[in-house]
């Protein structure tokens, strides 16, 4: 499969392992990246992909991630919790 390739509605489905009424409900709703085209759905696999791993990253346990490793970045450059909460009133000003 080509990385920037044009998808239909059932290659969509197939590749997301949903049932095509699904991305189907999802598009007309614009909760799914795609584009109507006279009257058939298309979409971009690179824009998907994109979808995702926003999706991922939002969720709960991406937030959660992206917390852990921010504060183990924050340990690691020997930034004190008083420092970074200085830090963050002064950004927040």
């Amino acid at each position: 499969m080509d990385h920037d390739e044009i998808m239909t509605l059932e290659e969509v489905a197939k590749y997301l392992k949903l049932k095509p009424q699904t991305v189907y409900k999802w598009a007309q709703e614009n909760q799914i990246p795609g584009a109507k085209i006279g009257k058939e759905w298309r979409f971009r696999k690179t824009i998907l992909d994109h979808w995702v791993d926003s999706a991922i990253v939002l969720s709960k346990g991406g937030f959660d991630l992206v917390q852990r490793s921010s504060q183990l970045a924050v340990q690691q450059k020997g930034i004190t919790e008083q420092a970074l909460e200085e830090l963050m009133r002064t950004a927040a000003q």
